[in-house]
């Protein structure tokens, strides 16, 4: 049986790799839609550039997108669900330990950068 202070520094190595874990999660998420976008680009080239004010994206851009990032997606579903079940079993852990020792500090939030 751990004490506090060694509950609390396994929280802490725990919290990091929460955080590592998600982090993977975000890059695995955010290639996919810029590999979407750069599908896309290069799927629909345009004919004509219009001013550098107006947006050269179109309906057709969007639709194409969100098809080519479904089907991305679709091949990476495996990759994505393993992710996400560890984030939750890691999350489940962590609470357990911090019920299990009493722990009531603020758990750090995750902002992806």
């Amino acid at each position: 049986m751990m004490n506090h202070p060694e509950a609390c520094t396994a929280l802490t190595r725990m919290e990091a790799r929460l955080r590592e874990t998600r982090h993977n999660l975000f890059e695995l998420e955010r290639s996919l839609r810029e590999r979407a976008e750069d599908e896309t680009i290069d799927s629909r080239p345009k004919a004509r550039r219009y001013n550098r004010r107006m947006s050269n994206w179109t309906s057709l851009d969007e639709d194409a997108y969100l098809r080519i990032l479904d089907r991305l997606v679709r091949n990476a579903v495996a990759d994505l669900d393993r992710l996400r079940r560890k984030i939750e079993r890691q999350d489940v852990a962590i609470e357990a330990l911090r019920q299990k020792y009493r722990v009531n500090a603020a758990r750090p939030i995750y902002t992806p950068l």
